[in-house]
């Protein structure tokens, strides 16, 4: 049970990295639109340390999923957000599988790329439903953080925000993986 608790509690402050950074948005809209590409460092951290005591199945799953019930509990969650922690938090799952049997520093890797585009997937819609997204955002933070927030929008900065996000996320996982050393068995959450 001991260890269960140390699963959800290291899982939890993955969600916390990714909303601190959210919650940065609030203050600009640069931290909002472009979220993903901070969240991809500070959530790195959490990441790893779950995936490197706890090499089990599930664990981008549930990291996604919790996120998810997170922000739909704060009011944050549309579909695109839901479809994004589903469909990144599945294929994290299946290159970890793929890629280290759960147990590798190559699938975390892998892994932790796919799962730092979830806060991407929150402000994707900006991109696919402009208007509806910028009278939201007139409607809730005021004309002057969607004027600025509305200077951000190109496509060369989508594809940089993109880009630098994987980027960042490969890095400073690689980073964290250099010096780990793969176990040689699995430690069972319930034993």
């Amino acid at each position: 049970m001991d260890k269960v608790v140390k699963v959800i509690a290291l899982a939890c402050l993955y969600v916390v990295a990714v909303s601190i950074i959210e919650m940065l948005g609030f203050y600009h809209p640069f931290f909002w639109t472009y979220c993903a590409v901070f969240a991809a460092i500070t959530a790195a951290w959490p990441y790893f340390k779950l995936c490197q005591r706890y090499p089990v199945p599930g664990v981008a799953i549930m990291c996604a999923v919790l996120l998810l019930i997170a922000h739909f509990i704060v009011g944050q969650g549309h579909e695109y957000f839901a479809l994004g922690c589903v469909g990144c938090g599945c294929i994290a799952e299946g290159l970890r599988k793929l890629f280290g049997n759960y147990r590798g520093a190559k699938g975390v890797i892998a892994s932790y790329a796919v799962m730092s585009l979830i806060p991407f997937s929150k402000s994707i819609v900006l991109w696919i439903d402009y208007e509806a997204a910028m009278e939201l955002i007139i409607a809730r933070m005021g004309d002057i953080y969607a004027a600025v927030m509305g200077r951000m929008l190109s496509k060369y900065m989508f594809a940089a925000m993109f880009i630098l996000t994987i980027v960042f996320a490969i890095t400073i996982m690689w980073i964290l993986t250099r010096n780990w050393r793969p176990r040689d068995e699995y430690h069972m959450i319930i034993e």
